[in-house]
């Protein structure tokens, strides 16, 4: 820097150090490696050959070779340079902090361009609590750059944060003040349903709970302290005397506003709904077992890898599901997985085109035809090399309008290997090659860019907006968006998205309000009413909501919302993506439903349907609903006549419904139906019908 001097041990005057030749010279080097840089210039005059060291630092001192030949051989020459500072020099900011006003839950970075004589170390503190390298914070160092890039930003961040600049001759510091804004609609996550726990009579753990925030919070789940994914297998160590010691379970909910926890002990439920002890509802049997359990792999990133394992048949398994740290491992069209099975016992995974996905433990589960699971895992040690990085977004996607009236994508990704960009409007993704007229109020939507690479992929939205684009619009433009006597406009249209089923949604749109305009909503072509599942909501500013309480398999189709008034009609839609868990199925019924009317007067509805959720009944006597209270009045008659008709039973759960009828005639005897004629007379009009135990829905 300006503040130093270099003193050559052969020239303690010159700033520069000096061989003197009236040979041809090589290059200069220090120690084995050749000076390379704008800082280091070599000049020859009168004989003499003059290296150059601009802005030297501690680190330019050492021993600097310099190699001259002719035809008579080659001659060596060192020079040792030595680099000392002025005492007092410290760090100095030529970029110093400023103060920042950011939105809760974005991306902020706070950059300083620090200048230091000696080898310097910088810091960060916020409201006097250190910054340190994590999952919101990273720290960033290129040159005399240092930043801290925060993302998202929440509540906590708001206040003082300083940046202190260390060297061997003391400190430098600055500071700003950092304002969160937080919009009115934001709120911190909530528990509506505390974290309830199941042991299903398959064996398996159920994690129920609800949680309501804004932005959507996004969940963790814990299993005694330890953080389990999606596709997690375990094994579940139970104590018949104690549900509990099946472990506890917890989930936390986290958005910018803040975290909230709730936390659930394991219930085991049995077939009517009580707590059972836990050895009567795990499946019972031998788990299969493996001759042949999965090895060790190490692998090279990019190659490719085959993980093989045995099962001892017969039996055979029921099925066989792979799983590493992403979750469960599907084959397919596509995909980088090829899952074979050979016919006796044998089955594999190939991979081909190895990512730092695939590191860690994979797990091979069979499971048998009762139930019971049996379960091989190895490790997966992925090697790449050092420079490999996932992809990072330095600077956040941002939509431009040009004043071509283009829409412009401009954002800044790193990575190694070079990222491949993918990108998306409105949840649709545009091709390359492909022609889009994106133009004007045609381009208003939210976009996307998805950076992948072997090591990752991460991505960055942002939304263009009427305010982002009034300057740009030409005169027939701002007609069309300004003027009263138009068909309704979408400001917010829909997008095409993905939600999990039994989960629930609102779709949003924002239309012009003048004129006023009537607002349909339609899934596929059929028009949605309001009804206990369907709200239909609206709000000032034109914003409108449809409300599903829970999704159901139905609702994966298009949806349309129509907007209407005098001058005509907008249509905006998307497509809802349901995602599905395997294991649910639609209501089935194993024993179609019998009505019988006892001697005694009583009608006895049998039945037995099986569903994943276990599936919700509702009971009907000639085409109407029963109701609590019905049944008495329906037995109530003089002459017994008015039990007689068609009973119904629907099962339905989120994967669909299904029904099963029975007419009763009159009364059982020996398996034959009577005519009513012979009917005794029927109990008092206040005797009620007792629950029977057969009517009751077990759980697949």
């Amino acid at each position: 820097m300006g503040s130093n001097c270099c003193k050559c041990a052969n020239d303690k005057k010159n700033k520069h150090l000096t061989s003197a030749s009236s040979m041809s010279s090589g290059p200069w080097t220090r120690g084995d490696d050749q000076l390379v840089g704008e800082r280091f210039s070599s000049s020859t005059q009168r004989g003499a050959v003059n290296l150059t060291v601009r802005n030297a630092t501690v680190e330019d001192a050492g021993r600097y070779s310099l190699t001259t030949q002719n035809d008579a051989g080659q001659a060596h020459s060192d020079l040792l340079l030595e680099v000392r500072t002025r005492p007092g020099d410290v760090p100095v900011f030529l970029r110093r902090l400023n103060d920042l006003a950011v939105k809760v839950g974005t991306r902020t970075r706070f950059l300083v361009e620090v200048r230091s004589p000696t080898q310097v170390k910088v810091s960060w503190e916020q409201e006097g609590k250190p910054v340190l390298e994590g999952e919101r914070f990273h720290l960033l160092h290129e040159g005399s750059f240092f930043c801290v890039d925060v993302a998202p930003v929440t509540l906590e961040d708001a206040g003082i944060w300083i940046c202190r600049a260390h060297n061997s001759n003391g400190v430098s510091k600055c500071f700003c003040h950092l304002n969160v804004l937080v919009p009115k609609a934001y709120k911190a996550p909530q528990f509506v349903e505390e974290l309830v726990a199941l042991l299903t009579q398959q064996g398996t753990v159920s994690l129920e709970c609800k949680v309501v925030g804004v932005p959507t919070p996004t969940l963790k789940w814990f299993k005694d302290n330890q953080e389990i994914k999606a596709g997690d297998v375990f094994a579940l160590s139970a104590n018949p005397q104690d549900a509990t010691s099946l472990g506890t379970y917890t989930c936390e909910a986290t958005n910018c506003m803040g975290k909230a926890y709730s936390t659930s002990r394991v219930h085991v439920v049995g077939k009517e709904g009580s707590v059972q002890p836990a050895d009567s509802i795990v499946p019972r049997g031998p788990p299969p077992v493996f001759c042949k359990e999965l090895r060790n792999e190490k692998a090279k990133i990019g190659g490719k890898l085959t993980l093989e394992c045995k099962v001892t048949v017969p039996p055979w398994p029921k099925s066989i599901t792979w799983f590493n740290k992403g979750g469960l491992v599907e084959g397919g069209e596509g995909s980088r997985y090829h899952l074979t099975a050979d016919g006796l016992g044998s089955y594999s995974v190939e991979v081909d085109q190895i990512e730092a996905v695939d590191d860690g433990d994979w797990k091979c589960v069979a499971t048998s035809d009762n139930g019971v699971k049996g379960i091989s895992s190895c490790t997966v040690t992925v090697s790449y090399p050092k420079n490999y990085k996932k992809p990072k977004f330095l600077e956040s996607l941002k939509a431009i309008l040009t004043e071509e009236g283009l829409v412009s994508f401009e954002c800044k990704v790193v990575g190694y290997p070079t990222p491949q960009l993918r990108w998306f409007k409105d949840g649709q993704e545009l091709k390359p090659g492909d022609v889009y007229q994106l133009t004007g109020t045609n381009s208003l939507g939210s976009y996307c860019c998805i950076a992948k690479n072997c090591m990752g992929e991460t991505s960055s939205t942002a939304e263009l907006t009427v305010e982002d684009i009034q300057s740009q619009l030409n005169e027939e433009e701002r007609l069309q968006l300004f003027s009263t006597n138009q068909p309704p406009r979408f400001l917010q249209g829909l997008k095409s998205i993905e939600a999990k089923i039994t989960d629930p949604l609102r779709f949003t749109v924002q239309v012009s309000v003048s004129p006023q305009p009537t607002v349909a909503w339609y899934r596929d072509d059929e028009e949605v009413q309001e009804s206990e599942k369907y709200k239909k909501e609206q709000e000032t500013k034109g914003i409108c909501h449809l409300v599903i309480k829970k999704l159901e398999l139905v609702d994966q189709a298009e949806w349309r919302c129509v907007a209407t008034n005098d001058y005509g009609q907008s249509v905006t839609s998307c497509f809802l993506k349901l995602a599905v868990p395997r294991h649910y199925k639609k209501p089935r019924f194993l024993e179609n439903l019998r009505a019988v009317l006892s001697e005694e007067g009583a009608v006895n509805l049998e039945c037995k349907v099986i569903g994943v959720p276990q599936p919700t009944l509702k009971w009907y006597k000639d085409g109407r609903e029963l109701k609590p209270g019905d049944i008495h009045r329906i037995i109530s008659g003089q002459d017994g006549t008015c039990c007689l008709g068609t009973y119904t039973c629907e099962a339905s759960n989120c994967m669909g419904s299904v029904s099963s009828s029975a007419s009763l005639l009159g009364f059982e005897d020996r398996g034959q139906v009577k005519p009513p004629e012979p009917l005794r007379p029927l109990p008092p009009p206040t005797a009620h019908l007792v629950r029977q135990t057969s009517l009751s829905t077990i759980q697949e």
